[in-house]
């Protein structure tokens, strides 16, 4: 099951194809994710520091790293990708979600919204992502 708390920092990190993917500069970026925990209701906020190598983004790549996901519907719009994901099976319960990514090229956002049904119950999660470019090089680490 994909990690949701470090799926902006995944996603940036994959390898893509070039073409059908938004462009954003490489180098040292700090992000933060904010959550909240679904059961408890308290928000949650992480900052990691990471070094991006790639500078194209394609959430396809994401669904193939998860083989409980398939991407259902991807639109692309100059600096901003949508799309859409259902995933479920080996032993997980069924769950959808939509994203949003948008690059300025040196910064960046995004948002993840998942449905999960257990049971009779619906639990609703979502995530969201900023990051910023700190350096063109990610010397130090």
């Amino acid at each position: 099951m994909i990690y949701f708390g470090t799926l902006f920092a995944a996603v940036l990190v994959l390898v893509s194809l070039p073409l059908a993917a938004i462009e954003f500069d490489t180098g040292k970026w700090q992000i933060t994710m904010q959550s909240q925990n679904p059961m408890s209701g308290e928000p949650m906020v992480e900052t990691t520091m990471e070094c991006i190598r790639n500078s194209h983004f394609d959430p396809a790549t994401v669904m193939m790293e998860d083989n409980t996901c398939r991407m259902t519907d991807k639109k692309e719009d100059n600096n901003k990708v949508t799309w859409k994901m259902e995933c479920g099976g080996d032993g997980m319960p069924p769950f959808v979600g939509e994203g949003t990514f948008v690059s300025r090229g040196s910064s960046a956002e995004g948002i993840l919204k998942v449905t999960m049904s257990v049971g009779d119950s619906t639990m609703e999660m979502q995530n969201k992502w900023y990051g910023r470019r700190v350096a063109a090089s990610c010397e130090g680490m």
